[in-house]
């Protein structure tokens, strides 16, 4: 492997390099008679943009007053804002967006090009971490590009090859740098801007050099005033869920010495905490880039594929070939981190974006290609770092953009992430009682709910030692309230219908998914008009890059009190899947919950059963052949309580065993669950 510090060097030296180029472009006289000069007109304000940034990093941001912070995200955020009805100016009017660069300068050049100005702007959040190399290299190809527009070379074949050439010539630098940022505990960049943070002193968001949205200032503000002692029993509780998967799985957490710490920007206070009470277990936190949802959901969602310019058999052999070298490299370090703990918020309004014909797609073939590397990368991550050495933890809290509730239902979601899981443990697993006598499930909608699907079963060969679900409470997965197992292929058949349901990030609309034993055999939503259009976003955002997928998951959702928040402030839409998967059954499509888990004992916490239902025929193909095994998916898909008419466990004689019917629980020992539906 080319020694990462001379890597990290490099990236430094360029900075230099960097700068003079852009002086260089400064003195450019472009002809802007021609919508082409335009674009590079354009393209050098945003790569100026990033050069006037060294002023501000070079003093510190916090050395800046607000006033001028403000006003610099506000000059460069601008043309990627959605436009606002009556406007000329924002992302409609963007070279950014493929629909207005493809109608400027054609649709080869215009697909082209709108990713190109994708890397150019990329180097305003560069230049934050440092990252000189890739900034420079941005310029490389501004000029290159601007040479071939002043020699009115048109050929779109040699604009692309130069693009392409430029871009994927270090790769293997980039993902070597890539994976030192995700991976290594010197990269303290995010880690220093928190836990040396003034948090009454707005300016250390700008430190991060990402968009900040109103909500995300309302955030900071709320969590900067929040009482300290309660948020400090928030990160207690959080770290102790962190343990308790570790100690529930068998695990020795004392043999890791680091834990990913992802969180939302402007839960920096949060984070903090938690970061304090990991290194009281002596676990160090590693700081990832605060989520966010970005400047503009569709921008994000229309150039998800700039990849299909590069995209071939090469570059993803040199991909993974980087990733091993750096795996097996670090391999020590790596090993030594015991998971990720979570954080994220809910409450953003529902994304229904626009599909764009002009927006890049992959080919079949580099679908296939995509998946082979995703495939390879997983399975040498997984054999070399095993899951069933590590744990994990996720909690959500709602953002302030869910509305004028949000300090209540705040409050609310800390009491259900607090719920008593001993207690819980209890209640389902009368439910798992019945549930393993079952030869399939039936899962029934109410009228006007399309659902009927017969989930199939292991069989169980000594029950009285053996159980085919988990009984899941709040430890990795917060908040507590299900049971789940992971179901046979082969016999489970029918159709699963949801009406409304928040996936990925996207809202689905009457989502249908009907499987055929085991796998997704069609699928529609009716999010459009054009019923071509709704198959092909069901197939891009939830299958993508497969055809299909197995079952990998069925399960029941016992957290009514969530329910009852849910119903109690009309936010159902608005909550995340960890939450939405408590309420109600849930069918995961992708990998089961045991993916590279199978072969390490599982057991029930309540009954101390062995759990045997840890794979499916899919799954079962890891020992032969461990590409067609796993799918590097897995998206729950939730049926509220209120569509549901039935779930009951059938056994091999016909016998029907109840589990819910009209939305209440029926299973004796079970009844104190229906409490805050009656409530409702």
């Amino acid at each position: 492997m080319n020694d990462l510090n001379n890597i990290l060097t490099r990236q430094a030296e360029a900075r230099g390099l960097w700068l003079a180029a852009i002086k260089e472009i400064q003195a450019l006289q472009i002809d802007t008679s021609l919508f082409m000069g335009k674009f590079f007109c354009l393209s050098r304000r945003v790569l100026t943009q990033a050069a006037d940034l060294e002023g501000i990093l070079e003093k510190g941001v916090k050395s800046n007053p607000l006033e001028i912070l403000q006003a610099e995200q506000k000059a460069f955020y601008a043309e990627v804002l959605p436009t606002r009805e009556g406007q000329q100016s924002g992302y409609d009017f963007s070279f950014a967006n493929p629909d207005f660069a493809c109608e400027k300068l054609g649709r080869d050049f215009g697909q082209l090009l709108s990713v190109v100005y994708l890397s150019f702007r990329s180097c305003h959040n560069l230049a934050f971490t440092g990252q000189y190399a890739s900034m420079l290299k941005a310029v490389e190809i501004y000029k290159a590009l601007y040479q071939l527009f002043l020699d009115s070379n048109r050929d779109y074949a040699t604009w692309k090859k130069i693009y392409v050439d430029i871009q994927i010539r270090d790769l293997e630098d980039a993902t070597y740098t890539r994976s030192y940022m995700n991976n290594h505990p010197d990269f303290t960049f995010y880690r220093d801007i928190v836990m040396n943070g003034d948090f009454s002193d707005l300016r250390y968001l700008y430190e991060f050099g990402i968009y900040l949205a109103d909500r995300d200032i309302q955030m900071a503000e709320f969590s900067a005033s929040y009482p300290e002692q309660e948020l400090r029993s928030i990160s207690k509780y959080i770290v102790q869920a962190h343990l308790d998967g570790f100690e529930r799985g068998g695990k020795d957490y004392k043999i890791k010495k680091y834990a990913s710490l992802m969180f939302p920007l402007g839960m920096e206070r949060l984070a903090k905490m938690i970061a304090e009470d990991l290194e009281k277990i002596g676990l160090t936190a590693m700081f990832k880039c605060p989520m966010s949802m970005g400047v503009n959901r569709q921008y994000n969602y229309d150039v998800r594929f700039a990849n299909a310019l590069y995209l071939d058999q090469e570059v993803a052999d040199r991909s993974y070939k980087a990733s091993v070298i750096f795996y097996d490299y670090y391999a020590e370090l790596i090993r030594s981190n015991g998971g990720p703990v979570y954080v994220e918020v809910f409450g953003e309004e529902p994304f229904e974006p626009k599909p764009k014909e002009t927006a890049l797609k992959l080919s079949d073939e580099q679908r296939s290609i995509q998946m082979q590397l995703q495939g390879r990368i997983s399975q040498y991550y997984n054999a070399k770092f095993p899951r069933s050495e590590s744990s994990f933890c996720i909690i959500a809290f709602p953002s302030p953009e869910i509305g004028k509730d949000f300090q209540a239902i705040f409050r609310d979601t800390i009491e259900i992430n607090r719920l008593d899981s001993n207690h819980y443990a209890r209640i389902q697993q009368h439910i798992i009682e019945v549930l393993d006598q079952a030869e399939y499930v039936h899962v029934l909608g109410v009228a006007g709910n399309e659902t009927d699907i017969r989930v199939a079963m292991h069989k169980l060969n000594d029950p009285t030692q053996e159980t085919n679900f988990e009984n899941c409470v709040a430890d990795v997965n917060i908040p507590v309230g299900e049971v789940f197992t992971s179901p046979m292929l082969t016999g489970t058949n029918g159709t699963l219908h949801v009406e409304d349901i928040y996936l990925n990030n996207l809202r689905f609309l009457n989502l249908k998914i009907h499987f055929e034993d085991g796998f997704v055999k069609d699928y529609s939503c009716s999010n459009f008009e054009d019923e071509a259009q709704n198959k092909l976003f069901v197939e891009e955002n939830l299958l993508h890059p497969h055809k299909t997928l197995p079952i990998g998951e069925f399960a029941i959702g016992t957290n009514t009190m969530a329910y009852k928040m849910a119903r109690k402030y009309d936010i159902m839409h608005l909550l995340p899947i960890l939450i939405i998967e408590k309420m109600g059954p849930h069918f995961a499509i992708g990998d089961t919950c045991y993916s590279h888990e199978e072969d390490f004992p599982h057991h029930n916490i309540e009954s101390k059963k062995l759990i045997i239902a840890v794979d499916n025929e899919k799954s079962a193909k890891r020992n032969e052949d461990p590409m067609q095994a796993y799918t590097q998916k897995h998206t729950d898909i939730t049926l509220p309580y209120e569509m549901l008419a039935e779930i009951s466990a059938v056994k091999q004689d016909g016998t029907r065993l109840p589990i819910i019917k009209e939305g209440r629980f029926v299973v004796p020992g079970t009844e104190e669950l229906n409490l805050p539906l009656l409530e409702i």
